[in-house]
């Protein structure tokens, strides 16, 4: 196919016009005219794009290993430090899983394999490494949509590891009650966790991407599945309540990446929310009471998913996410805390276990 396009920007273009010499140019026959001009490419006659299904193909007794590794730059400023001070957290991971059954419509049960999680954070006298052991061994039922929809736990019992509280653990948040900086600590370390692409199995990028459920699809074709849960405002009475944060998945189409032809889908979601109004909704309490004025939530994160063609399990997946909150009360015209955040990801197939 790669052969047939190239022959047919020669043909309506020029080999010059490719910047290629006379000796590396094609050469134009009828032949290749024929080939430019007639249905032997992904497109199919007259220029429509020819549909394909995304679904995984499984094979009983396939082990494969993947490596994962995010970075999470956050920099924080509050009333007494005024000047934004970086703070950099690093995940890595290695996981593994096997094929083990093989179920009727294309389903199988694997058993996924996690050992340790590997933190790096700062410290006193510089970055901190911390290895935290999870022996993770976790049976699951996967579709071919990438769907877990069942998952059974054999891990041993895990003691409080990192609990991904972030930038409140640091600073305080003067004059506010317990309870109020609880429930900002919760979604901020939610965000934090969705950032980083680490958390639970729904919000990592272990099994991802989710496919559609469509038999077929074309280039551009998008579609939605939920991720998390997030503050957002409700579309019947304007209050806002805790609803779907999704993923939009796009179809791009196959394309060329580290040399070679892979299924690329993309994901994009995005939060733009306010905690504040969100407290007030939910504890029937007004701005004068909680001394609240506003705290928005903000996280926009993208992902590039390499598959392979054959049997579309993640090749390689490239991530970035930005977004930040604040928080300002009515006694402070500056706010008593704001972060801004960027993060970076990979995971990327290690080859088949040994």
């Amino acid at each position: 196919m790669l052969i047939t396009l190239v022959s047919a920007a020669l043909v309506l273009y020029g080999a010059n016009s490719a910047g290629l010499s006379e000796k590396q140019a094609v050469r134009v026959t009828p032949l290749t005219r024929f080939a430019a001009l007639t249905d032997l490419s992904p497109m199919g006659r007259g220029g429509e794009v020819a549909s394909v299904k995304l679904r995984r193909i499984f094979a009983k007794g396939e082990k494969f290993e993947y490596e994962f590794k995010s970075s999470l730059l956050t920099e924080v400023r509050d009333l007494v430090i005024t000047t934004f001070m970086p703070e950099k957290i690093v995940y890595e991971y290695k996981f593994g899983y096997e094929i083990t059954a093989l179920k009727p419509d294309g389903f199988c049960e694997l058993k996924y394999k996690r050992p340790s999680i590997t933190i790096t954070e700062p410290g006193e006298d510089g970055p901190e490494k911390t290895v935290e052991k999870l022996d993770q061994d976790v049976l699951i039922t996967l579709s071919p949509v990438n769907d877990m929809v069942s998952i059974k736990d054999q891990s041993p019992p895990k003691k409080g590891g990192k609990d991904g509280g972030g930038s409140l653990r640091s600073h305080r948040l003067v004059g506010l009650p317990r309870a109020q900086v609880d429930v900002i600590g919760q979604f901020v370390g939610e965000l934090h966790r969705l950032a980083a692409f680490v958390g639970s199995m729904d919000s990592s990028l272990d099994f991802s991407p989710r496919l559609p459920f469509e038999e077929e699809v074309a280039p551009g074709a998008t579609w939605k599945r939920t991720v998390g849960y997030s503050p957002q405002k409700s579309s019947s009475d304007s209050k806002m309540v805790v609803q779907r944060l999704d993923y939009t998945y796009t179809y791009v189409g196959m394309v060329e990446s580290g040399g070679k032809q892979v299924q690329r889908v993309t994901a994009d979601m995005s939060l733009d929310s306010d905690l504040a109004q969100f407290i007030h909704d939910t504890f029937r309490l007004k701005p004068a009471q909680t001394g609240l004025k506003a705290i928005p939530l903000k996280l926009k994160v993208h992902v590039d998913y390499d598959l392979d063609p054959k049997t579309m399990r993640t090749i390689v997946a490239n991530a970035t996410s930005e977004g930040g909150f604040s928080v300002t009360i009515s006694a402070s015209a500056d706010p008593v805390i704001e972060e801004i955040f960027h993060g970076t990801c990979k995971l990327k197939a290690a080859g088949p276990a040994k």
